[in-house]
């Protein structure tokens, strides 16, 4: 199997799942790896009904289906384990709370009384929440939420569980030049989401590439970093996570034998 279909930060857009499926019919043998990701949304909240919706795709095909951490993730899981661990409350899961709550049948009440309400109906899956892997690695493509510090001798092993699913600048820029893209030492595509990428901005170093400046934009396609003789990196997040129903989200579909993208569905 060569073909790998990766996408992530969906946060709660179920509608990207029809364009899973119709790429599913277009590669009936390919991977899909999800990235991490898809519980809050600062617009409509399906959080709950996409991951059951996940998961349901995972139990029915194990074999083609990896679903990896995202922080967000990562987040809920702490908070439904310890209650007073409640950061997750503050980035989107206040509203991912209510609105489960209420789709479940509860009411409008505490914080509290609704993360009980929640985990009593939601147990098994926050169990398999839990347990969702950092990284994933299929030939020359490798996975992982937010990203790897490049700076270690090998960021692989080395990069910490909490930087897998929280690095931004760190993974994208090199420690000596800030600003400036690093570059990729591995010997592997690295595909990240985390940050919507029209939110990031960066130079690339003259001496060895003259490809242009990287602006903010207002939107979010699927970005490439790259310098010559090196393996590629893919900047996934379309931005959904801003709560825009229209955005559903980047698909990138790779080859796993060459590293490279080979075709994509893009807001």
């Amino acid at each position: 199997m060569s073909i790998v279909i990766a996408l992530g930060d969906l946060h709660g857009q179920i509608g990207v799942m029809s364009r899973l499926k119709y790429l599913k019919t277009k590669y009936p043998t390919a991977l899909t790896v999800f990235i991490g990701d898809y519980i809050d949304s600062y617009g409509e909240n399906f959080g709950f009904e996409l991951l059951d919706q996940i998961r349901a795709m995972q139990l029915a095909d194990p074999d083609h289906t990896i679903v990896l951490m995202g922080n967000h993730e990562q987040a809920a899981v702490d908070f439904f384990e310890d209650k007073s661990q409640d950061a997750w409350l503050r980035f989107g899961g206040d509203n991912t709370l209510w609105t489960a709550t209420v789709d479940l049948g509860g009411a409008d009440e505490s914080v509290g009384q609704e993360r009980r309400y929640v985990l009593k109906r939601k147990r098994n899956l926050i169990s398999w929440m839990s347990q969702l892997p950092l990284s994933y690695t299929r030939d020359k493509l490798y996975f992982v939420h937010a990203g790897l510090d490049l700076s270690l001798h090998d960021p692989i092993s080395e990069t910490s569980d909490h930087d897998r699913l929280w690095l931004r600048a760190k993974y994208w820029y090199s420690p000596n030049d800030w600003g400036t893209f690093a570059q990729n030492k591995l010997g592997m595509s690295i595909i990240t989401g985390h940050t919507a990428n029209g939110m990031i901005m960066g130079s690339y170093d003259q001496r060895l590439t003259q490809k242009p400046d990287k602006c903010e934009s207002e939107h979010s396609p699927i970005y490439t970093i790259k310098y010559p003789g090196e393996m590629p990196r893919y900047l996934m997040d379309g931005g959904v996570g801003e709560g825009n129903p229209d955005i559903l989200g980047n698909i990138g579909i790779f080859d796993s034998k060459t590293g490279l993208l080979i075709d994509a569905i893009e807001d």
